[in-house]
This record gives structure tokens, C-alpha cells and sequence, in this order.
């Protein structure tokens, strides 16, 4: 055991030889013994160490043990330490009363009892060992106490974050429910919440009230869809025998719905599941198009009467020349019944005829209901094969013709349609170059569509003609009926495919995309996955 874990006791005395018989008795392993040999010593110790108990002789030179004894007790970190002090038997009486007035605890008197002094000193340390034990058990209470005190306030702080947290999303929730009660009410939509558990109204707005005409006391017991609503596949939509009616969410499906007089109205519905107050329910949001769509329809039918206005009227002018060119001859003719007539006059009405009746039908060849024979073809192959016949209309013309074909899955495809397509353009872009320019014909696939593109690097193409490409009876040629484009872009239109015209100062792009047909990617699919 150190010192650090005994008692510490002072013993004061002026005489190495009464510190030595203190020393012979006390010695022991609990006990740290500290020696000094005058008042002035003494208390440098008591400033040093925590002594258990201070043994003090009275009498000695300078500072006496009274003296001493009054020091260490107005010293407010001493003032506790219990003093015995050692007096010589003969003037006990006198020392008495004064060691009390110092602060004594108790006297011991020369010659001392070894019992009695070894008894007293252990007595003071028990009590101080008592002490130290309350007060570690006071400090540790303390301690205990404080962390106490820390959690408290710590869960204090938590309780009022979290307070505040609720309070906030308390706050945010309103408002959410603000929003959405704003939103659900006053949506000129027709909004309607239903279970998905046993398939009731659970909420309905005003619009979906006004078009509708039903109120919502009339739902509250209806289980089934009061509007029937269909898709323009005729499937019922919200079948609730069919679970992914319910839990696939539709996005402006094209949709039919009966109000409650039995009126047919058209909307676009929207739907989304999620969970209101613990129940599982489907929004479902219609717009309703049905003045739209009869705009549309009108709007379309004056279109088409539009659209056959200007095409008679250009019908009517391409025609009226050849005609005019053959009635002038016959009247001529009739006027010279005995002059036979020039061969080259009726080869020139036979000729004007024959002009008529190529833009007849160079018309029929747009009508969108024309029959077509579409089969799994290869485009290269159809390419390759009109190679030949636009080389030769190049190479009289000083022009080049480039092939750049890569490998394409089969389309569906009417060959005959198709060849005139790229004849078309081709020879469009031919008469659109100058000497020494080429024409360069691609194919290529991206992702599910595969490319035809014709370049050709001619002046390009001005915007005011570029607006108007495609439109029947319109033509920048001397000789040209107007046809050739409208015809490429009908079909176009039979073939689902679209085109695009990219043009600038270095020449002009008609690149056309052909959806692959669903069987033909399926078969693609698998022999890519052989």
C-alpha cells in the first residue's frame, strides 16, 4: 500500500525523541506519519496533506501549539482536522482551558499511555475514514444527482425539438391537407376517391357532381361504377375483378363515361392509388373532352372540305390545258371536215390526253383508302434493285449515285409503293444538283425503327417552298404537276412511317422512319437471343 492510500497523521513536537516513542506507537501500514518539529513546519504541512488527525505538543519554542492549533482552525480547509493535544501532567490544568478555546478535540499527557494514545488516534481515524466514505457517497450522489440533472434537461431539449417537429409537421400537414381539400374541391376536373376494398365512394368533388348529375347521397351505398366507364377498347376500366385495373395506375387514357341522364360524355382518365387514413383507395381523375372533341371533329370536317375545295380547283386548272389544247384541235377540225388533219395534231391531242389522264391518276394514288400489298420485305434489296435505273439517269447527267446501306430487320412493306417513294426523291434530289454533285442513298437501324435517308448536296431548299412540301398541286417545275411529293407523303402515312427534311446551303436530307412491325422485332429478338 502507498502513502496515497494511508491515513495521513501530523505529530508536532520540538523533541526528536517524544516524536520518536509517537512514531514507535503509531507506526503501522494504515498510517501515514508526519513529523514536524515546530509550530511554523506544521503548517506548511497542513497546506500539503489531509491529515485524519494532528498530534500537538504545547509547549514548544516560536510558535507554540496553541498559537499553532489557532491558525490551522481559522484556515477554512483545516478548520475540520480534530487536534489532540500532548501536555506534560503538571500543568495540564492551566493548558486545559485554553487548548479548548483553540479548538482542541481532546488532551493527552506526558508520559503518555500507549493504549490510550494508539485507541484515541484510531478512534479520530474510523471517523475520519467515516467521513471520507460519506463524502465520496455524497460526491457520488452529487454525481448521480448531475446526471440526473443532464438527462432530465437533455430529455427536456428532445421533448421540445420533438415538440416542435410535431408541431411543425402538424402544422405542414394542415396545410397539406389544406391544399389538397383547395385542389380536390376546385379542380374543374372530375375527381372521385373510392375504396379499393369494397369499391364505395368515399369522396367526390363539385365538378365530378356537375357533370355527372348525380349527388353524393346517392353514392354512399353504391359499390359499383355509377359511370361506366369504358375505354376506347371497350374495357371497363376499375374492374374490380381485375387487380391490375386497380393497382396499375392509367395516365389519360381515352375514355367514355354516362352521366346520370344517360349522356355520353368523353374524357381523358387519370388514376393513382394511395392510402387515406389507413385505407387502401384509387383517385381517379377525368377530364372531360367532349366539347373539345366535337370542335376537333368539326374543325376536321371543314379541313376536309377545305382540303377538297383547293384539290378540285387544282384538279380543274391541271386538267382544263390538256382539254383546252384538245378542244381547240377538234373545233379546228370540225371546221375543216374536207382538209385532212396533220398527223402531228392528233399526236399532240393523243399526247394532252395522255397528260390528263396521268394526273387522274397521279390523284387516285393518294386516296388513303388506295388498297396496298404489304409484305416482309428487305429494303436494301428494293434499293439495290432501283440502283441501276437512277445510275443511268446520274451518269447522263454528270452525277454520281452512293449506295451506304447497312444491314435492317425485314418490314412490312408495298414494294411497288416503296420503289416509287425512292424514285421520287431520288430524282427530285438528281434535278436539284448541279454537275459533279452526289446523290448518296442510306439505310441504317435505331433502336426500334429503321432509317432511309437521301442526301443529296444541291442548294438546298427555301422556307417559304419548304412550308408548303407535300401539298397537292404544288411545284417549283415548268412541267411538274405538283403530285410527286403529296404522293411520297400518303405513302408515308400508309406505311406508319414519318419523315423528316433537313436542308441548308450544303444540300438537303429526306430521312424516313419505318416502325418495325411487332412480329418482326419479336423474330429479331429471338435470333439475337440464339
Amino acid at each position: 500500500m502507498n502513502n496515497r492510500d494511508k491515513v495521513n497523521i501530523l505529530m508536532v513536537d520540538d523533541r526528536p525523541e517524544n516524536l520518536m516513542a509517537l512514531e514507535a506507537v503509531l507506526n503501522g501500514k494504515n498510517y501515514h506519519l508526519v513529523a514536524a518539529t515546530s509550530g511554523e513546519e506544521a503548517l506548511k504541512f497542513v497546506l500539503q496533506y489531509e491529515f485524519a488527525v494532528i498530534l500537538l505538543d504545547v509547549q514548544m519554542p516560536g510558535l507554540n501549539g496553541f498559537e499553532t492549533a489557532e491558525i490551522i482552525k481559522k484556515r477554512q480547509n483545516s478548520s475540520h482536522i480534530p487536534i489532540i493535544f500532548i501536555t506534560a501532567l503538571s500543568k495540564a490544568n492551566e493548558h486545559v482551558s485554553v487548548g479548548y478555546l483553540t479548538g482542541a478535540i481532546d488532551y493527552i499527557f506526558k508520559p503518555f499511555n500507549p493504549i490510550i494514545l494508539k485507541s484515541k488516534v484510531e478512534a479520530f481515524v474510523q471517523i475520519y475514514n467515516k467521513q471520507n466514505e460519506i463524502k465520496e457517497q455524497n460526491m457520488l450522489l452529487e454525481k448521480q444527482a448531475y446526471e440526473l440533472q443532464e438527462r432530465y434537461n437533455n430529455l427536456e431539449n428532445i421533448i421540445e425539438e420533438k415538440t416542435k417537429e410535431l408541431v411543425q409537421a402538424n402544422q405542414a400537414l394542415q396545410v397539406s391537407q389544406e391544399r389538397f381539400r383547395k385542389i380536390f374541391q376546385l379542380s374543374p376536373n372530375l375527381m372521385a376517391i373510392r375504396s379499393l376494398l369494397d369499391k364505395r365512394y368515399v369522396a367526390v368533388n363539385e365538378s365530378w357532381i356537375q357533370f355527372t348529375g348525380y349527388q353524393f347521397d346517392e353514392l354512399q351505398d353504391q359499390s359499383e361504377d355509377v359511370l361506366k366507364i369504358t375505354s376506347t377498347s371497350n374495357r371497363t376500366l376499375l374492374d374490380e375483378n381485375d387487380p391490375k385495373d386497380v393497382c396499375e395506375a392509367n395516365y389519360n387514357e381515352e375514355i367514355t363515361y354516362i352521366t346520370k341522364k344517360g349522356v355520353s360524355r368523353e374524357g381523358l382518365l387519370s388514376t393513382e392509388t394511395a392510402v387515406i387514413d389507413g385505407e387502401p383507395c384509387i383517385i381517379s381523375t377525368i377530364t372531360d373532352v367532349t366539347d373539345l372533341v366535337k370542335l376537333e371533329k368539326e374543325v376536321s370536317r371543314l379541313d376536309r372540305l377545305n382540303l377538297v375545295g383547293e384539290m378540285a380547283a387544282g384538279i380543274a386548272h391541271e386538267i382544263r390545258n390538256p382539254m383546252t389544247t384538245v378542244l381547240g384541235f377538234l373545233q379546228l377540225a370540225k371546221s375543216q371536215q374536207h382538209v385532212p388533219q396533220p398527223e402531228e395534231y392528233i399526236n399532240l391531242m393523243i399526247d394532252e390526253l395522255h397528260r390528263a389522264n396521268g394526273i387522274i391518276t397521279e390523284f387516285l394514288t393518294l386516296a388513303k383508302d388506295k388498297a396496298n400489298n404489304r409484305r416482309e420485305e428487305d429494303l436494301n434489296s428494293i434499293i439495290k434493285t432501283l440502283h441501276p435505273l437512277l445510275r443511268a439517269e446520274a451518269l447522263m447527267n454528270n452525277k454520281v449515285i452512293q449506295l451506304q446501306l447497312s444491314e435492317c430487320p425485314l418490314l412490312l412493306l408495298d414494294e411497288k409503293e416503296i420503289r416509287q417513294l425512292i424514285l421520287n426523291i431520288g430524282l427530285n434530289g438528281l434535278e436539284a444538283m448541279n454537275p459533279g454533285g452526289t446523290l448518296v442513298i442510306k439505310t441504317y437501324t435505331i433502336e426500334e425503327k429503321v432509317m432511309l435517308e437521301i442526301n443529296d448536296n444541291g442548294p438546298g431548299i427555301e422556307n417559304e417552298i419548304l412550308e408548303n412540301m407535300g401539298t397537292p398541286f404544288f411545284t417549283t417545275k415548268d412541267q411538274g404537276t405538283g403530285l410527286g411529293l403529296a404522293i411520297c407523303y400518303s405513302i408515308i402515312a400508309r406505311h406508319s412511317a414519318k419523315i423528316e427534311i433537313k436542308t441548308g446551303s450544303e444540300g438537303t436530307s429526306f430521312i424516313i422512319s419505318f416502325p418495325l412491325h411487332q412480329q418482326v422485332m419479336e423474330r429479331t429478338n429471338r435470333l439475337s437471343n440464339l
